[in-house]
């Protein structure tokens, strides 16, 4: 695959975790445990660690779950996403290479960006980036018959894959709802402690 053509995975890739808190599946939800892990060749997948979760996809570009919040049209995501990845020379060219991902893709009529920091991290022996954003969804969608403003509050890491080097994976955990959440940063982090590269 080309560069071209993986640099548009990467986009999708960001605007599919801020359109991520919808109003759940259109087929009955599957429940999972908290905790419940799910191993893969891959990458192995632990749910989040809470109650109230359900499985909304999984594929082999990746596991999605979700619940809902408390308060009207409150929701949580959980994903881990897989995709091609371009090769980078180095920590500032893979910053920056998600940036362009991220502002190419951000559909400025619908969204309004109102925090957004890209870090390199070095929390793993192998690449990653740190995104946190909170970002007004103008047009979140509630209900079939119903749209509103909400606040989308994200925080995930993107890395390449210390075997698969071609490839990469995102580790998102986002809330959408009226006010800010203020359990984001430990659940999200919690969250992405369990997913790992299995042993080899």
């Amino acid at each position: 695959m080309d560069k071209i053509s993986s640099q548009r995975i990467l986009q999708f890739i960001f605007i599919l975790a801020l359109a991520s808190c919808a109003t759940g599946p259109s087929r009955p939800p599957k429940p999972v445990l908290a905790g419940q892990l799910y191993e893969g060749s891959y990458i192995n997948v632990r749910a989040p660690a809470s109650d109230g979760w359900y499985l909304a996809s999984s594929s082999s570009g990746g596991m999605e779950f979700g619940r809902r919040g408390a308060e009207q049209g409150e929701t949580f995501a959980a994903q881990v996403l897989m995709f091609p990845l371009p090769q980078t020379q180095s920590e500032e060219d893979f910053v920056t290479l998600l940036k362009k991902g991220f502002e190419a893709d951000t559909n400025s009529e619908r969204f309004s960006v109102l925090e957004l920091d890209f870090r390199y991290s070095g929390e793993r022996s192998y690449p990653c980036v740190s995104v946190s954003s909170v970002v007004e969804d103008k047009k979140a969608q509630t209900s079939p018959n119903r749209r509103e403003k909400l606040v989308l509050q994200s925080l995930a890491l993107y890395c390449r894959h210390p075997v698969r080097q071609e490839t990469g994976f995102g580790i998102i955990y986002s809330h959408r709802g009226k006010t800010i959440y203020s359990k984001l940063t430990a659940e999200a982090e919690d969250f992405a402690r369990g997913v790992q590269i299995p042993p080899r």
